[in-house]
């Protein structure tokens, strides 16, 4: 997910710990902490929620040390170096028993303009692959129409001897900012396990962590509810960061050092999907909304279906809560997300049908041009 998204998410979650801690305590601890000057404590779930980018994208990514570097500019592509350098790695890996990092650099021509090439691992026939692409404008990655290269000089392969274990996309892209990285590992079976960008989603993204910085908020607070509240909501933020990220496909590695390997993400969405960063935005600011009225003295809003139920937040707080909850995600939350998604999918799905006609239309009419097709 995008910064803002791992921000609203541990803001969400700082929401839900206080909502707890005031069932816990039996006390308003947000008219206490606004008391104290101390109403920051919620603001520290969204700091930690996106910590563990942070880590990653300003420290660990430095850290990464590489034994290969593919450097290459718009006067000297080289497909196959790209293709023999990957391919040597991951034997060498085997060979030597050890991990083997390889880095991949964009071909930067001008500041807004990048020539793209991608990476296949084919693992069934054991072989790198390597296609030179066009030259692309900005973040939007247009294609300038005359810019392929001819086919001779554009595609490159490699075999490699070891079995390889790659669980990411089956195609990487190489094109704007720094380029990505390979870690090749050596596996107890025999065979290689390949990490995309491993320095990320390591131990800057792990329960271990987390659990690590919530002292912080008996540092801040002391050992006092507000202390208590603050260590809960500075670990289940940062917590909040990988779970959101595990509905991806590259997974975190859970609790180092006891584990050394990512675990693989549920692979339902991408952290960059536009769709799913929407969502995500818009329940947890409706979540916030609903705990900020859930804990303040004055409710500015009912369920029905509590009022149906005879239910009172002063009588019974925590059945309350729940049926409230319950009834605000089926009225509020969901209706608008399925619609939406569904919406979306319609719309995708008509024009992928226009896309292939557009195409076929194109076609026909280059065979007209050549005498191919008699009208």
């Amino acid at each position: 997910m995008k910064g803002f998204a791992h921000f609203l998410a541990g803001l969400a979650t700082a929401t839900f710990v206080v909502v707890i801690a005031n069932m816990y305590y039996g006390n308003n601890l947000i008219a206490d902490a606004i008391v104290q000057n101390k109403a920051l404590i919620i603001i520290l779930g969204g700091i930690f929620g996106i910590l563990p980018d942070t880590i990653d994208f300003r420290f660990a990514k430095y850290l990464q040390r590489h034994d290969y570097e593919v450097d290459m500019d718009e006067w000297n592509i080289d497909p196959q170096k790209v293709a023999d350098t990957l391919a040597k790695a991951i034997d060498q890996a085997h060979d030597e028993n050890r991990e083997v990092n390889v880095m991949l650099h964009t071909i930067k021509i001008s500041s807004d303009q990048w020539r793209q090439y991608t990476v296949q691992f084919d693992t069934e026939n054991k072989k790198v692959i390597c296609d030179i692409g066009p030259i692309i404008s900005g973040f939007e990655k247009r294609p300038y129409v005359t810019s392929y290269l001819p086919e001779e000089k554009a595609h490159a392969e490699a075999s490699f001897k070891s079995d390889l274990n790659y669980n990411y996309d089956a195609v990487t892209h190489v094109d704007i900012l720094s380029g990505p990285d390979f870690s090749f590992f050596p596996e107890e079976d025999g065979s290689v396990r390949a990490d995309f960008i491993p320095w990320h989603r390591r131990w800057g993204h792990s329960v271990t962590m987390g659990i690590l910085f919530a002292p912080i908020g008996f540092m801040l607070y002391g050992f006092t509810p507000l202390g208590w509240t603050a260590f809960w909501i500075i670990m289940l933020g940062y917590w909040s960061h990988i779970l959101t990220d595990h509905f991806g496909l590259m997974g975190s590695n859970m609790f180092p050092p006891f584990t050394k390997r990512r675990v693989p993400g549920f692979k339902l969405t991408r952290s960059m999907s536009p769709l799913a960063n929407i969502f995500a935005n818009y329940t947890n600011a409706l979540l916030i909304i609903f705990n900020m009225n859930a804990w303040s003295r004055v409710k500015h809003f009912e369920m029905p279906w509590a009022t149906m139920l005879g239910l009172s937040s002063s009588t019974n707080y925590a059945e309350w809560y729940v049926v409230s909850l319950l009834n605000y995600i089926v009225y509020y939350i969901l209706p608008p997300i399925l619609v939406s998604y569904f919406a979306v999918a319609y719309i995708r799905k008509r024009r992928g049908v226009k896309e292939l006609s557009d195409k076929e239309a194109r076609s026909r009419e280059q065979l007209e041009e050549i005498g191919g097709v008699n009208v």
